[in-house]
């Protein structure tokens, strides 16, 4: 799905937009790991704080924007889910994102899928700088 990789009519279309749709959006943004899964949000060792393990992660949920709005670009139920994800996600992100610059005056490595939240690595103009395409909704 994220490197648009299924035909725009498979029928695993539906579905895995319903799944992200449940399990990985959150307020803030895509989760890198359902709040389901049995390693969500546990340490990655005995004091070794999660690092895939539930954060929002702007390389991901940029290739999950780009994908969204090319499956959106169609006809049916699943383009019209497509597109509904493709605004709320984007929506999401941008608020999360502008929100912890205008509290901290920096970017960050990951955001916490919770809160929204900056964590790790700041000022992290890496992959969270693709913010500014996701704003100018740039995807290719």
């Amino acid at each position: 799905l994220l490197l648009r990789l299924l035909e725009r009519d498979s029928p695993r279309l539906p579905r895995l937009l319903a799944l992200i749709d449940a399990h990985l959006l959150s307020p803030h943004g895509l989760r890198s790991l359902a709040p389901g899964d049995p390693l969500y949000r546990r340490e990655n060792a005995p004091g070794d704080a999660p690092y895939w393990r539930g954060a929002i992660w702007m390389n991901v949920n940029y290739l999950a924007l780009g994908a969204l709005r090319h499956y959106g670009d169609g006809d049916g139920d699943a383009a019209r889910a497509a597109a509904r994800l493709y605004a709320r996600l984007r929506a999401n992100l941008l608020r999360a994102v502008i929100g912890e610059w205008a509290k901290t005056g920096a970017l960050y490595e990951q955001y916490d899928d919770r809160t929204g939240r900056g964590m790790r690595s700041h000022p992290f103009t890496g992959w969270t700088a693709l913010i500014l395409n996701i704003a100018a909704e740039e995807y290719d």
